[in-house]
């Protein structure tokens, strides 16, 4: 299977990822990265404590699921610091009113994308055979490491979660499927569109259709 194939078929399933993949194996760390890894790690899991709920529970519409996700995806996401990494280098040409107003608006961006696709899969899907371990960049980065196996692809994946830690404690903010970076994408198709048309074409092109995502395989 390509690897433009696997990132498609991931990327209908990486917010739950990050929201119960770990709960899985929650003792798959190594006593000694387990040590280090207890403030990053346990922001991930009180995601899976709150998240979880609104998987198992059957009578919620996929309206009220989808918004319940939301709500926890901003609790734990940091969508600001997100939304300047997807921008790049053009942040700093945008004015503080822009800045403002795309934050926001990357956000809904996000959110329509993953969150509109878990109606169309099984959170089961994401959390098979995982494994798991954290590193260190500084005092403020980290990466939590696991490996995926999805019923539709041959080979597992691997997964990496960024987080950084900032005045609020550690936070998400990239995935990193098979060394494809989610916010490296947005950064690319943000660059063509700035290159283009500048910010008004950016903010027309988001605000004229929702965000979609392919519709992946039966996982």
């Amino acid at each position: 299977m390509s690897g433009e194939h696997r990132y498609t078929v991931t990327r209908a399933v990486l917010i739950a990822m990050v929201l119960i993949a770990l709960a899985t194996r929650a003792n798959a760390f190594e006593p000694h990265i387990a040590a280090v890894a207890s403030d990053p790690v346990a922001e991930v899991r009180a995601a899976i404590n709150e998240a979880e709920p609104v998987f198992t529970n059957q009578s919620l519409s996929p309206a009220q699921r989808q918004q319940k996700l939301r709500e926890i995806a901003t609790k734990y996401f940091d969508f600001e610091y997100m939304a300047r990494s997807a921008m790049g280098t053009h942040w700093k040409s945008l004015t503080p009113a822009q800045r403002k107003e795309f934050v926001p608006l990357f956000t809904d961006h996000v959110m329509d994308t993953y969150l509109g696709t878990l109606k169309q899969n099984t959170v089961e899907a994401a959390s098979h055979g995982l494994k798991d371990k954290v590193s260190y960049d500084g005092t403020d980065r980290a990466t939590v490491y696991s490996e995926v196996r999805l019923p539709a692809l041959a080979d597992p994946l691997a997964v990496n979660y960024s987080l950084r830690k900032g005045g609020d404690g550690w936070k998400l903010y990239d995935i990193v499927v098979d060394n494809v970076s989610t916010i490296a994408n947005y950064r690319d198709e943000f660059n063509k569109t700035m290159n283009d048309g500048g910010y008004g074409k950016l903010e027309s092109d988001m605000r004229a259709k929702p965000a979609t995502s392919p519709t992946p395989p039966n996982l």
